[in-house]
């Protein structure tokens, strides 16, 4: 059996250490193993937006140097086979995500880098975002043409890639689906030092994660699952927990907004950055377009209603995007309405406690608002939709009307199967590490060797790729709407955010 690695996220320690340990489990199974290399072909990639090359070369020396500890074959793309222009782009957003290439769908991918890019859903392909969507349409095009020549070559029975969302790792996916070949895509665990492994499927996939919740629900004792379970919302509300970054130290412990009226009908709605998921089709609801119409629908219907008050707890991760999402919320003005920027020091907790019902869309807050005994709704889709901890309306009307009878108690109690089975597997899902070590997102080691940024190979690939450079300057303007600046020029991580 021949597995086939995708290596694209050498820029990330964490990343690459989990490649060196799917590597290595493979050889122990007696697989053949390949692995394909960049060699600075991309135009663009997820971990190295702008095409920084001091971040291709640290990149491309650390999954070089893992490839030749474990001792496997290597290929490398094929920089004649990405076009030098795309041609017209897609007229809408909806079109973009249907592009094809050769009968392969480019364009979910194509529109997921964009919007991570530009955070930003409202992507105007022919407008003022063009050359970066065409950019990517490039980056897409010559990704898939090398991936269709390696894999009638390698005839791999199995790819391994990292993440698989982004305009240079979707075409695999979507070739290997269509020759019916395994894929498996990695990343990040529960927590720092666990990763996980989505077969035939994305990270992000609803399906996939609930099958694995279930599964670990099942494979852990009872009393185990539960203490861990709750320990996880306890470590969440204290700012502790090892599964995702807390916001806790920007707000004031205990603090409500000034207007708080207990005696009204308190609706908390928490939003979430829509920008990861808006081109993963699962996620697609036909609920909604997007947060923002149906919080302006629900505004609407509450339009006068002195007897009730929305809060609107924007997410603050949103802090530092100036996009169509946070500026469609600043704008609203309702008498029965206060919103809670980014950056607003209320504590999200205990607005949470006092609230009649919370609203979320597919921040986690939806379930933890039941655990900590607050009637909590979801509209859309999330990741602990279908378990039972949340009520669920279908239609707008019942939404309406679950969001204002009065007294609503949770949809189950705190210590319900289906609250505690997401708490379980957000803070424990994923495998442990046994040939890499990891200290943090940044420090990992492999063989016990120090994944480095800089190196005697990495000098030598910056050398390599500097005739290149002009690559560089033209895809950090497009990424970035300006000239590259010369503080910029050893920056690893290059993820640099624009304004749309």
């Amino acid at each position: 059996m021949t597995t086939l690695f995708l290596s694209l996220q050498g820029i990330s320690p964490l990343h690459q250490a989990t490649e060196a340990e799917l590597i290595q489990q493979r050889l122990r199974a007696g697989h053949e193993v390949v692995v394909l290399h960049c060699g600075a072909c991309l135009r663009s990639c997820s971990l190295n937006s702008t095409h920084n090359l001091l971040g291709c070369a640290v990149c491309q020396a650390r999954a070089h140097a893992t490839a030749d500890q474990a001792g496997v074959r290597t290929r490398q793309l094929d920089r004649s086979l990405f076009p030098a222009q795309y041609g017209e782009a897609p007229a809408t957003v909806g079109e973009l995500m249907e592009l094809t290439y050769e009968g392969i769908n480019i364009g979910r991918g194509v529109a997921s880098s964009t919007i991570s890019i530009l955070r930003d859903y409202d992507v105007q392909p022919r407008g003022r975002h063009r050359a970066l969507v065409e950019l990517e349409c490039c980056n897409a095009v010559g990704a898939l043409r090398n991936y269709r020549r390696v894999l009638d070559e390698v005839r791999p029975s199995e790819v391994v890639l990292f993440n698989g969302r982004h305009s240079e790792l979707w075409p695999m996916v979507e070739l290997c689906r269509d020759r019916g070949i395994d894929y498996v895509c990695h990343e990040r665990g529960g927590s720092i030092q666990l990763y996980q492994e989505f077969r035939n499927s994305l990270p992000h996939s609803i399906a996939a994660r609930r099958r694995l919740m279930n599964e670990l629900w099942d494979s852990t004792p009872a009393d185990e699952r539960e203490r861990r379970a709750s320990a996880w919302y306890e470590q969440k509300r204290r700012g502790t927990a090892s599964d995702d970054r807390s916001y806790l130290d920007a707000m004031t412990t205990g603090q409500l907004p000034d207007d708080f009226d207990p005696a009204k009908h308190n609706i908390v709605v928490f939003n979430s950055s829509e920008d990861e998921m808006q081109a993963i089709a699962e996620w697609r609801t036909p609920l909604y377009t997007n947060q923002n119409e149906a919080i302006t629908a629900v505004l609407a219907q509450l339009r006068g209603r002195d007897d009730v008050h929305v809060y609107i707890r924007m997410h603050p991760n949103l802090s530092v995007v100036d996009n169509a999402q946070t500026q469609e919320l600043y704008a609203l003005q309702q008498d029965n309405l206060t919103l809670l920027r980014p950056t607003d020091t209320v504590d999200t907790y205990t607005l949470c406690d006092h609230a009649d019902v919370v609203l979320a869309f597919a921040s986690t807050i939806g379930v933890e608002a039941t655990y900590w005994g607050t009637a909590s709704v979801l509209y859309g889709r999330a990741f602990y939709e279908g378990e039972g901890a949340v009520y669920h309306p279908q239609t707008f009307a019942e939404l309406m009307k679950t969001l204002t009878t009065p007294g609503l108690p949770p949809c189950t109690r705190p210590d319900s199967v289906g609250t505690l089975k997401y708490g379980l597997f957000a803070s424990s899902y994923g495998k442990p590490y046994s040939y890499a070590r990891i200290e943090g997102p940044k420090t990992a080691y492999v063989a016990g060797n120090k994944l480095r940024r800089f190196s005697a190979g990495t000098a030598r690939r910056l050398l390599r790729y500097l005739p290149r450079l002009s690559d560089w300057l033209r895809t950090h303007r497009i990424v970035t709407g300006r000239r590259l600046r010369l503080s910029e020029l050893a920056k690893l991580y290059s993820h640099l955010r624009r304004k749309a």
